[in-house]
Parts: structure tokens; C-alpha cells; sequence
């Protein structure tokens, strides 16, 4: 059946169902990563190597149960659709082991902690996987339209600022005077954030429809690993994943790095004063890249194609990122608001545009392949972006260590670990995004080539209703 234009544009209440579902999943996405370090190294002294272990596991393990999660909801047929009973199982397991997870009801020894972390992170990064494949998968099939899907995923990237602004004051509110500790202020902030995750994961899952649902109930069902084949051997799409997976080391290997530098050499070790810092400094972040840049990329991306768009966009996070070293700074903190607000739009660009990406690539390959894989292509999306974020927290330990930095001498760290770690901070994500700026010049589905390939499938649906 041929889409009618009129059905082309999604109706702004679905798109902002879609939306809201975008906090979960940001939130499942980052809130354990963001505070890992400040509960088990800064305070409760494990070795950062450890810590970054745990997460690199549980990660890694996130990872690869995605293309399962992705080639089951491909093939799964029931009433409800192929996304939503996935979405709805992941959103209400996800939320019940966030709490679970900061508990630590028989961890007495750094072993101990580590352990109950990552059995724990193992399990709730299944629930997550569960909702995010189906999830993402189910944005990619909300329209057939070029700029439509732009559109969605800048709804979508709006309500993940929300989310985000909520991590950027986790830290701040575990430091609240009404608790003991970190530990103690994780434990109540974590019972807030998973009832957020369980209200934000069910509105989509309930309202959202299924556009396609029709179009693949007679579909025939696909092996995991012919799917897989598939998916990497479409050159548009490896070419994208080659530059998220460098952006996503590129800036995770650091990530935390910022944390231990307004810590350490900003505040002097005043934890509650660098906490404040952190969180003025993710609002702007998250202000500049998701509530005023949203819009205006989706709007030039429009004018001037997602490519040209997405080049812009890493080109300002490169200078974003390569300014840290000179704006982070003991004597001015807030100048370090500066190099954020350059890399929010630019990264910003990152996540909207390629996911939109995507939507225009899974045409490409039901033209060739004749079947609709959304949420195969979800799955190694994340997958890639996962081993991305997963490594580089691995190397964020590493990093920590192979500098000289000790956290239990408290202020009194040794100068040349904090030039190493602002040098890192700084060089890293630079390097990383400058290849991947010279890659994407060589992704080849333009505008005109998308509407050609939209126009030639509702040719073909046409002659295969008739």
C-alpha cells in the first residue's frame, strides 16, 4: 500500500509519546556509568580499575545481547506488535534492579562490592537492552518521510536533555545534608530516578502504534546471524558506525576525567562545591545541545541535508573539546561553560542525525533485501555504540592509574597527574572526532538518493497490493 502524503508527518502527541520515552532510556543509558566513580572510588575507595571492569563488562555484555534482542523483535508477531511487549518487560525490569543495584546488602570488601555491582549492572543492562532495541527500532519505522524522521529524533533528543539534566545533579543530591554519604544519598536518589524510568519507558510503549505492522505480519522470519550479515554489509551503514563507535570512545574514555579535574584541581577537594560545578555545568550542556539546538538542527538538516549538517556539527565539538585544556581553569570555573556549550550543539548533531540516518538506511536495504530489519539495525546501532562507550569507560580506569592519580591522597594529588589528565581530557575526544569528520565526508545517501529509494519501494508496494 502506498503511504499518502497527508500520512507522512507523525501528529506532534505521538511524536512526543515517542519522546518522553527518550528519558528512560537515557537515563538506563548513563545514570549507573555517572555515578559509578564517585561511589566506589571516591568513596568507597575501590581501585578505579576495578570500577571501570565492572562497567566495562556489564557494557560489554549489553552489547552483544542487542542483535539477539533486535533479530527476536524483527520476528516476533503477537497483537501488541513486535516492539511494544519488549519495551514494556525491559522499562519495569530496568527500573526495579536501579534500586537494587546501589543496595549493597552483604558487600563488606572491595571484591564484594565489585561483585554485587556487576552482577547486578549485568542484569539490569538486560532489561535495558530489551527496551532500547525495541524502542529505537520503533522510531526508525514512525514515518517513511526524510525530514520527518529528523523531526522525531529531535523530539526524541529533547526529552533525553531532561533526562539528562537529571544525571548532570545525581552527584549534587547524594551530597545533600540529610545523608550520611554518597552511598546513603544514592540509595533514595536511585528509588526517584527508577520511578522515572518506569513512568517515561510505558508511555511509549502504550500509545505509540506500529506503522508497519500490517506491511510484516506475512514477512518471512530471519536467522540472527543472515540478518547480521546483512546489516554489515550495507556500506552506508558501516561507514556510520565506524564514526559513532570513534565518537563514543573518543568521548567516554574521558568522560569522567572532567569529574576528578573540577574535583581536584578546580575546587582543591571540596567534593560539594565541584558537585554544584558539575551540575551547573551538564544543565548547560544539555540546555545549549537539547532544548535551543534541537530545533535549529532540525530545521538546517532540512535546507541543507543531514551530511552537510552532521559535518558542522562535529567540526564545533572538535574546538569544543580541544579548548578544555585552557578553559578549565582554577581561577575562572565557569569558563569551562564555554568549551560546553561549543561540543552540546555539535554532539548533539551526533545523536540526532545519525539515528535519522539510519531510518533512511533501512529503506536502502529493504530495496535490496526486501524485508523491513529495523530492529536489527537498532540492535547493532547500540551495539556499536555500546562497545564504543563500553571500552572507553574500561580505559577511563587505566587512564586514572597510569597518571599518578590516587584518590585516598584526597586534595593533595601530585601536580603532574592533574597536567596528564587535563592534557587527556582535552586531546582524546579532539582526535577522535577529527577522523571521524574525515569519514562521514564519504557517506553517500544524500537527500535526492533517499527520496529516490522512498519513491521506488512505494512503487513497489504499490504493485504488490495490486
Amino acid at each position: 500500500m502506498v503511504e499518502r502524503p497527508e500520512n507522512r508527518v507523525v501528529p506532534v502527541w505521538q511524536k512526543t509519546a515517542f519522546g518522553i520515552g527518550g528519558v528512560g532510556d537515557t537515563l538506563m543509558q548513563n545514570a549507573v556509568n555517572n555515578m559509578a566513580n564517585q561511589v566506589l572510588n571516591i568513596f568507597l575507595g575501590i581501585n578505579p580499575v576495578l570500577v571501570s571492569l565492572a562497567i566495562f563488562i556489564s557494557r560489554l555484555w549489553d552489547a552483544f545481547s542487542d542483535p539477539v534482542i533486535g533479530s527476536v523483535s524483527d520476528n516476533t508477531r503477537t497483537r501488541l506488535g513486535r516492539r511494544r511487549p519488549f519495551m514494556i518487560i525491559g522499562g519495569m525490569g530496568a527500573a526495579c534492579l536501579f534500586v537494587v543495584l546501589w543496595s549493597f546488602p552483604f558487600a563488606q570488601t572491595d571484591m564484594g562490592y565489585f561483585a554485587w555491582f556487576l552482577g547486578c549492572s549485568l542484569v539490569f543492562y538486560t532489561f535495558y537492552s530489551l527496551f532500547s532495541v525495541p524502542f529505537n527500532a520503533l522510531g526508525y519505522e514512525l514515518s517513511p518521510s526524510y525530514n520527518e524522521r529528523t523531526r522525531i529524533m529531535a523530539f526524541k533528543f529533547v526529552f533525553s536533555t531532561l533526562a539528562g539534566l537529571m544525571i548532570q545533579w545525581q552527584f549534587r543530591f547524594t551530597q545533600l545534608e540529610r545523608f550520611e554519604n554518597t552511598l546513603d544519598g544514592m540509595k533514595t536518589v536511585s528509588v526517584f530516578i527508577a520511578g522515572v524510568i518506569l513512568c517515561t519507558t510505558l508511555i511509549p510503549a502504550i500509545l505509540c502504534r506500529e506503522r508497519l505492522a500490517r506491511e510484516v505480519a506475512a514477512q518471512k522470519k530471519i536467522r540472527l546471524f543472515t540478518s547480521l550479515k546483512a546489516t554489515f554489509r550495507n556500506r552506508s551503514f558501516s561507514l556510520l558506525m565506524l564514526v559513532l563507535i570513534l565518537c563514543c570512545l573518543g568521548m567516554f574514555m574521558v568522560t569522567q576525567l572532567g569529574i576528578y579535574i573540577n574535583i581536584y584541581y578546580i575546587f582543591e577537594g571540596d567534593k560539594r562545591a565541584a558537585s554544584i560545578m558539575l551540575g551547573i555545568a551538564g544543565t548547560t550542556y544539555h540546555l545549549m545541545g537539547g532544548i535551543i539546538a534541537s530545533p535549529i538542527i532540525s530545521y538546517v538538516a532540512a535546507r541543507i541535508g543531514k551530511k552537510r549538517m552532521l559535518m558542522i556539527g562535529l567540526g564545533m565539538a572538535l574546538i569544543g573539546a580541544a579548548s578544555k585544556f585552557f578553559t578549565y581553569n582554577p581561577q575562572w570555573p565557569y569558563m569551562q561553560l564555554a568549551s560546553l556549550a561549543l561540543m552540546s550543539p555539535g554532539l548533539a548533531c551526533l545523536w540526532i542525525l545519525t539515528s535519522s540516518m539510519v531510518a533512511d538506511i533501512c529503506d536502502e536495504d529493504e530495496l535490496e533485501n526486501g524485508t523491513r530489519r529495523e530492529g536489527m539495525f537498532s540492535a547493532v546501532y547500540g551495539y556499536v555504540m555500546k562497545i564504543g562507550i563500553s571500552f572507553g569507560l574500561l580505559l577511563t580506569g587505566f587512564l586514572l592509574n597510569a597518571t599518578g592519580f590516587d584518590a585516598r591522597a584526597g586534595a593533595d594529588q601530585n601536580p603532574q597527574a592533574i597536567l596528564y589528565l587535563r592534557i587527556l581530557q582535552s586531546a582524546i575526544p579532539a582526535t577522535a572526532l577529527l577522523l571521524a569528520l574525515f569519514l562521514i565526508r564519504r557517506y553517500s545517501i544524500t537527500t535526492e538518493r533517499a527520496e529516490q529509494v522512498r519513491a521506488e519501494l512505494e512503487k513497489r508496494h504499490a504493485q504488490q497490493s495490486d
